[in-house]
C-alpha cells in the first residue's frame, strides 16, 4: 500500500510540479490561534503544539478506523486516503521551479530579484536570512545552496521518509510540525519550541539524506563521519555540508584538514577536490567549469543540486521497490 501510493503520489507530482490545489492551511493556522488563545495553555511550554499535533491525528486515525470497519475492500478507500495525506503532506511550493527562478535571475544579473526569491524559499527556517549587500553574488550563491539543501530536503525527502515509517500518520505529523514552526513567529517561544521538536524529527532523515548524497554524489569529500553523530548543529547546517561535500566542493572539515598541511599538501589536494567537483558537475549538467574562481564555481554547485537530489529520489523509488518485491 505504501509503496504503491509512493509511485503514484511522484508520478501525479511529476506531471503537475506540486499538489498546490490540496494545500490549503487555513485550517491548520485558525487551530493554532485557537489554541495559543485558551487561557494557561501558551503558559506550558510545548503544549500548544502537541495539541496541535495531536488532534489532526486523532482525527485521521478515527478516519482510518472507520474505512477498515466499514467498507468492502477497503485497501482501496485506503489507497486514496494515503494518497491524499502524501500529496497534501508534500511541501509547499516547487523547489525545482525555485531553482531555476534563482538560474534565471543570476543569469540575467538580476541580484535584488534573487535575494528576494531566496528570503521567500527560506521562509522561516532556520537558515539565516540574506543579508548585506544584495549585489555580492559570492554570498547570494552560498546562501542560495543553503536555502536549496533544506528545503530540497524538507519538501519531499523528509515526508517520504516518515511515510515509509509511519504511513500517512508520519508524513502528516512531519507537514504539520514545519507548519507549526512557519506560522509562528521567528523569534517567538513558539517557534523556538517547534525548531526543536523539529530537529528531533529530522534527525534520522537528515543524516540518511547526507548518506543518499554520498552514495549518488562524492562519497570521499561527503563529511559523514562528522555529521552523523552531530546532536549540537542544526538540520539546515548539516544538510548543507553534505550537499556541498557530496558535490566535492569545500566544507567546515576540509577546510580545517587543508589549513592543517603544509604548501604542497595543500595544494595538491586542493587541485584533486577541484578534478573531482567539475567530474561531479560536468556528470550532473553536463557544464564544464573552467574556473574555481568564485562566483562562478558557487553557481555551478547550485545548478547540480537539482539533479543529484533527482538521482537521490530514485535511488530510494528503487530500493523500497526492490524492498516490496522481497518482503
Amino acid at each position: 500500500m505504501i509503496f504503491l501510493s509512493l509511485v503514484v503520489v511522484l508520478g501525479i507530482v511529476y506531471w503537475l510540479g506540486s499538489a498546490s490545489v490540496l494545500h490549503y492551511d487555513g485550517w491548520f493556522r485558525w487551530l493554532i490561534n485557537r489554541l495559543q488563545k485558551v487561557p494557561g495553555f501558551s503558559s506550558v511550554a510545548g503544549l500548544p503544539l502537541a495539541l496541535s499535533l495531536i488532534i489532526p491525528l486523532a482525527v485521521l486515525v478515527v478516519i482510518f478506523v472507520i474505512i477498515n470497519q466499514a467498507f468492502d475492500k477497503s485497501w482501496i478507500w485506503l489507497f486514496l486516503l494515503y494518497s491524499v495525506v502524501l500529496l497534501y503532506s508534500l511541501g509547499r511550493g516547487d523547489i525545482v521551479a525555485d531553482v531555476k527562478e534563482y538560474i534565471e535571475l543570476a543569469t540575467r544579473g538580476d541580484s535584488v530579484a534573487a535575494a528576494q526569491l531566496l528570503d521567500r524559499v527560506r521562509g522561516n527556517s532556520d537558515v539565516d536570512p540574506v543579508v548585506g549587500d544584495v549585489s555580492d553574488w559570492r554570498t547570494l550563491h552560498t546562501e542560495a545552496l543553503k536555502i536549496i539543501a533544506y528545503r530540497g530536503f524538507e519538501r519531499t525527502f523528509a515526508v517520504l521518509f516518515w511515510f515509509f515509517i509511519a504511513g500517512p500518520f508520519g508524513a502528516l505529523l512531519y507537514r504539520l510540525s514545519v507548519l507549526y514552526r512557519d506560522f509562528s513567529e521567528h523569534d517567538s517561544d513558539a517557534a523556538k519550541m517547534a525548531s526543536k521538536w523539529l530537529w528531533l524529527l529530522e534527525f534520522p532523515s537528515v543524516r540518511l539524506m547526507g548518506l543518499t548524497w554520498a552514495f549518488v554524489g562524492n562519497f570521499e569529500t561527503c563529511p559523514l563521519r562528522n555529521n552523523l553523530l552531530d546532536v549540537q548543529s542544526s538540520s539546515e547546517h548539516v544538510l548543507n555540508e553534505c550537499l556541498r561535500g557530496a558535490l566535492g566542493a569545500p566544507t567546515e572539515s576540509s577546510t580545517e584538514i587543508l589549513a592543517t598541511l603544509n604548501p604542497e599538501q595543500k595544494a595538491e589536494l586542493q587541485e584533486e577536490m577541484e578534478e573531482e567537483t567539475q567530474d561531479i558537475i560536468e556528470d550532473l549538467t553536463g557544464d564544464v567549469v573552467t574556473t574555481h574562481t568564485e562566483p562562478a564555481y558557487s553557481f555551478a554547485l547550485i545548478k547540480s543540486s537539482v539533479p543529484l537530489y533527482t538521482r537521490s529520489l530514485l535511488f530510494w523509488v528503487c530500493a523500497i521497490a526492490f524492498a516490496t518485491l522481497i518482503v
